[in-house]
């Protein structure tokens, strides 16, 4: 069984409740921020699942507080494509190099995010279509390494979706992908008892910071919105890859 002391433990709290009043604020986010975070703290193999029980929480809370409806037609496109990407992410968790592969992902979210604060413009080609491809990548991000939000951060920026429907479309695709990635994960035997008792522990914490991230983004308009999110991305980015390489060095 997995233990901590105590100092540890209240880290990451701080830790879980900080990532979910981001998600709060912006429908995602929160594992972009934990996950770097707490695998300094915990192992890969017990982080991943509940992380994804940490997603599906905070994303139904963000769906009950959600004033606006969400077209289905936006939806499902979207989750279907994710479930092939997650089978994909869930072997990559068991036969690929886990430190490596957030390395490149966080370099890739940060040249990204730098290029959208310049104002680079972004291609309006097919724009009324389903978001799809993006989707089939968030689910392999999803189950490998539980970083589902810069394909969808990107795709939906590029639409122009407002606040509402961007914070809806992300908390409906993760309440869908964490669904479908908690059976795989118990199918696989990932779903261990220490990521049920991290994920039990978080609870409280989980829907106290989304609660306050659900109030703090009614003071921001649409413009505020789009620069908060990229700001994250690229910050998140950075953040993944600076504490991949730090692990990566202590571990040598």
């Amino acid at each position: 069984m997995f233990e901590l002391q105590v100092y540890l433990l209240v880290l990451s709290g701080l830790i879980t409740f900080a990532s979910s009043v981001v998600k709060g604020i912006t429908g995602f986010g929160f594992a972009l921020l934990a996950v770097p975070l707490l695998s300094l703290i915990y192992p890969l193999d017990m982080l991943v699942p509940a992380m994804v029980l940490f997603n599906l929480i905070t994303s139904l809370y963000i769906l009950f507080k959600l004033q606006e409806k969400i077209k289905w037609y936006y939806i499902v496109p979207m989750f279907i494509a994710s479930l092939g990407g997650i089978p994909l992410g869930v072997y990559a968790l068991e036969y690929l190099d886990q430190e490596t592969l957030k390395l490149i992902i966080g370099a890739i979210i940060l040249i990204f995010s730098l290029k959208m604060l310049k104002g680079v413009k972004l291609a309006k080609k097919r724009l009324k279509l389903p978001i799809v491809f993006a989707g089939f990548v968030s689910g392999i991000l999803t189950s490998s390494v539980s970083l589902s939000g810069p394909p969808l951060v990107i795709a939906m920026l590029r639409k122009g979706y407002n606040k509402e429907v961007f914070r809806g479309l992300f908390s409906w695709f993760n309440v869908f992908a964490c669904l479908f990635s908690s059976v795989a994960f118990y199918v696989k035997g990932y779903l261990n008892p220490d990521s049920m008792k991290l994920a039990l522990f978080s609870l409280p914490l989980l829907i106290i910071g989304s609660g306050w991230g659900s109030k703090i983004q009614k003071n921001f308009n649409q413009q505020q919105f789009k620069r908060v999110v990229i700001i994250l991305n690229a910050f998140t980015g950075l953040l993944i890859v600076v504490s991949t390489i730090i692990k990566m060095k202590s571990g040598n």
